[in-house]
């Protein structure tokens, strides 16, 4: 039915309401023609990937996740196009600029580049649930990191997710040591985001090439069978990714048709313009509230709106331990010079799990504006409680152990059990970016006794913080109930001295441990890792037992059990090596680090030939079953 035959069925109409519904039909004709459509590029591709070949023909970062058990399949393609430049400028660091980039205009056009597009799928239409996260991948360190994929790699296989990560700086490409080129020259030989050396910096190809990358994705059939079910697209932009995404908002795609239909921001990004029409979430960690001027947003916040949450997560660090312990392997077989552990002032890397909340967020951003079931109640997300700052605007409020008040506030953070901050730093002259990585220094057993003498008066506020940060919509149930299961196997309040072979901090090059030694077998995620999990915990808690006691044999006795434990994780591993459910990389990694705890375990008296009987005397406490959610 034409738009004149939908006006004349309805006898109501008057001739002056004729011309108003013409002219305002005509002026909505006029404004979308303003708007430019992002061409689709040319894709090439699925690019056939080999890790055998000796020439590393095969995905930079491809990754060692079991995506086969999960129901999912990784593939890279090359795209190509022409890109404008404009006059919109990136303010550097994480592009924490006070104010929002102006519609830009264009430069120069018709500048040519070639660069490619990882993606992680489900094999199966069936699996996907209609949901596509596009990340800038981050160029920080001369080589592409799949900061988001890193951190939240595990919601988004269990929640049928599509990742796909795009290339749009030329450092990951072009450096000398670290970049794609020199990775694998032949594979990667034609990718170019400089127009044939016309942008040797700056990189101002990076804003066409995302979007238009965008396109491929919905229009380019780049997500094989999952192609016509698609539902949304969320860009995602991490650290320096999101000060660029941030821009590219601001300035570029309110000049053209938007190509996302949502974008979460994390741990950067400058001020955005409030006639932006899609919903956006800024999630800040709290370096972001320490950090020097280039990595501190106090001055970007701004207010909700209905588009519009920034939420601020307490005690979390701009670079995060889970992330950087989940690619160990992955860096050892393709980034061997880079290294494994950060030289900083504190121990670094705080241990707040960040994944859980940016899941959330990621959740909320698939679902906002949806209507709710019978009521049509639109669905939004809540608002976060900011970190408290002093009367000076700038200094961060802290309670007696020196860990921030306000924010979100993850249960391990809110029942606390270390010193968990934003920050860290360098020491004496030493350089580098230690202001971003964080402080994680556990509580001495004194305090521990003190805060928690029994196991009740641990597990009852983790739980109640649990659920609190479940109904308040910052953390997904899966990912509540992983809070709980790590309770109820955790130390806390059974009065045992956790001495350095037992204890979570640093990283394991520098203090190895078996809880370290766990954090890197549990965020693989492999199939059927809990039995190795088990291992690990038993063997955390008979070192914790061995440091506690007085009596030199039962001492003895306890570090020999966690030796027969660690020596039982290393057949398991073996078991996910042969399984398919583990790498070799993988393998070799884990094996060497039990290895490592079993010699330090000899030094302190244990045997290594163990013919004693493992007894894990775990006591789990049930609390995985005493999810409030279910009651």
């Amino acid at each position: 039915m034409s738009f004149l035959s939908g006006v004349k069925s309805k006898s109501r109409w008057t001739a002056s309401g004729l011309r108003r519904a013409c002219v305002a039909t005509a002026m909505s004709i006029v404004a979308s023609a303003a708007f430019a459509v992002v061409p689709t590029p040319v894709v090439n591709g699925p690019i056939p990937s080999d890790p055998s070949s000796p020439s590393r023909n095969y995905t930079f970062f491809a990754t060692d996740l079991d995506l086969k058990a999960r129901g999912y399949v990784e593939e890279e393609f090359f795209f190509s196009g022409t890109a404008n430049t404009y006059d919109a400028t990136f303010s550097g660091g994480i592009g924490a600029r006070p104010t929002a980039s102006p519609t830009a205009n264009i430069v120069t056009a018709g500048n040519p580049y070639t660069t490619r597009m990882v993606v992680r799928r489900p094999a199966h239409p069936g699996k996907f649930n209609g949901v596509v996260v596009v990340e800038w991948i981050n160029a920080t360190s001369n080589y592409d990191v799949e900061a988001l994929w890193f951190r939240a790699h595990e919601f988004f296989l269990r929640d049928g997710y599509t990742w796909v990560g795009i290339s749009a700086q030329s450092g990951p490409i072009t450096n000398p040591t670290l970049g794609l080129k020199q990775f694998s020259p032949a594979r990667y030989a034609s990718l170019d985001l400089t127009a044939g050396g016309k942008f040797p910096s700056g990189d101002p190809l990076g804003y066409d090439v995302f979007t238009q990358g965008v396109q491929a994705v919905r229009h380019a059939g780049v997500l094989g069978p999952l192609s016509k079910h698609v539902k949304k697209v969320v860009g995602a932009g991490v650290s320096q990714s999101a000060g660029r995404l941030s821009v590219l908002m601001n300035a570029i795609q309110t000049r053209d048709e938007p190509v996302m239909d949502a974008v979460l921001l994390y741990i950067g990004g400058e001020r955005l313009r409030t006639d932006l029409n899609y919903p956006i979430i800024k999630l800040l960690s709290e370096t972001e509230y320490t950090a020097p001027a280039s990595a501190n947003e106090i001055a970007v916040l701004q207010p909700d709106s209905e588009l519009l949450r920034t939420w601020s997560l307490a005690g979390a660090s701009h670079s995060d331990w889970a992330s950087f312990a989940v690619r160990y392997s992955l860096l050892r077989r393709d980034q061997p010079t880079a290294a494994l552990r950060d030289n900083c002032l504190n121990p670094s890397r705080s241990r707040v799990p960040d994944r859980y909340v940016i899941s959330a967020a990621i959740d909320w951003l698939s679902r906002w504006g949806d209507k709710k079931g019978h009521s049509g109640k639109v669905v939004s997300p809540p608002a976060s409680p900011t970190i408290q700052l002093a009367g000076d605007g700038v200094t961060v409020v802290r309670d007696a152990y020196g860990n921030s008040l306000g924010g979100i506030r993850l249960a391990p953070f809110a029942v606390p059990v270390a010193l968990d901050s934003g920050f860290n730093d360098l020491p004496p002259g030493a350089g580098g970016l230690c202001f971003l990585n964080g402080t994680h220094i556990p509580f001495d057993t004194a305090t521990l006794n003190q805060l928690y003498p029994t196991r009740r008066a641990y597990l009852e506020p983790f739980t109640k913080a649990v659920f609190d940060n479940w109904r308040d919509g910052f953390v997904l149930e899966e990912d509540a109930k992983e809070m709980l299961g790590q309770a109820a196997v955790s130390l806390y309040g059974r009065k045992l001295e956790c001495g350095p072979l037992c204890a979570n901090f640093a990283q394991f090059p520098i203090q190895p441990s078996t809880q370290l030694l766990r954090d890197h077998t549990q965020f693989l995620y492999m199939s059927g890792d809990d039995p190795i999990l088990l291992s690990l915990d038993a063997a955390t808690h008979a070192v914790a037992r061995g440091y506690t006691t007085s009596l030199t044999s039962v001492k003895t006795a306890w570090f020999t059990q966690a030796v027969g434990w660690l020596q039982k994780y290393k057949t398991q591993i073996a078991g996910q090596l042969a399984k398919g459910r583990a790498t070799t990389q993988q393998a070799a990694l884990l094996t060497e680090y039990a290895d490592v705890l079993i010699a330090e375990l000899v030094k302190l008296g244990a045997s290594a030939a163990v013919n004693t009987a493992l007894d894990d005397r775990l006591d789990h406490d049930r609390d995985r079953d005493a999810w409030p959610g279910k009651r």
